[in-house]
């Protein structure tokens, strides 16, 4: 054959063993992102303190969608759950201190 052909036969081989490794790596790369997310969200969530049956309801919660986390433009925080007043009352507290316009800036005089 070809010594031309080898080469490029080789070198389709050689490279199709990086992208299969490079492939496996990007694999393990996302499990160690998600990982590392789920890690940053339990961290997230023990630090609010809350005590087991709090912490409970509000994982609850936010699975059924009944509580929402605050956004920064929302203007309510909709909390159905009654257990979770006092987080609710802290959420809407923080959005509170950002000052809001007066006025609205399109209103014709």
């Amino acid at each position: 054959m070809n010594r031309k052909l080898h080469r490029v036969l080789d070198e389709i081989q050689k490279t199709e063993r990086k992208i299969a490794e490079w492939q496996e790596h990007l694999k393990e790369l996302k499990l160690l992102a998600e990982q590392l997310e789920n890690q940053e969200i339990v961290k997230t969530i023990r630090s609010m303190k809350l005590d087991s049956r709090r912490m409970l309801e509000l994982l609850e919660g936010l699975q059924e969608g009944s509580v929402c986390l605050p956004l920064i433009d929302q203007e309510e925080i909709p909390v159905q759950n009654s257990g979770l007043d006092k987080l609710a009352d802290n959420m809407k507290q923080a959005q509170n201190t950002v000052p809001e316009r007066e006025g609205n800036e399109n209103e014709e005089i």
